[in-house]
């Protein structure tokens, strides 16, 4: 599955994304939307093809600051979830460089 570019695994329950999912290098799209995910493992870090990201109506509290490093992203979604960090109200506007901007302050500041 490591050719795998597209995967959607939406309104399933699902509470956790795999640890390992960083091992699809190919993966350009993923929509895990209405699920029970609370974290992004590390090796999503490693998805560096990734373009479109959806994981609306989650119970996602915080975005890993990392996420600056996937430069392929560009759609993104994260509406419908608890986050704290970056601010909920931060994510409405869907601009990736805002909310890494933030993320990276954030960590300087910690």
């Amino acid at each position: 599955m490591t050719q795998l570019k597209r995967l959607d695994i939406s309104n399933n329950a699902i509470r956790a994304i795999p640890t390992n999912i960083g091992k699809l290098r190919s993966l350009v799209s993923l929509n895990a939307y209405n699920n029970q995910i609370s974290y992004l493992p590390p090796s999503f870090l490693s998805l560096n093809d990734l373009q479109q990201l959806n994981l609306s109506g989650n119970n996602l509290t915080a975005l890993p600051s990392g996420i600056y490093n996937l430069v392929s992203l560009k759609d993104i979604n994260f509406d419908d979830n608890p986050l704290v960090r970056p601010p909920r109200e931060m994510c409405k506007a869907k601009q990736l460089y805002t909310i890494t901007r933030y993320l990276q302050r954030a960590d300087e500041r910690d």
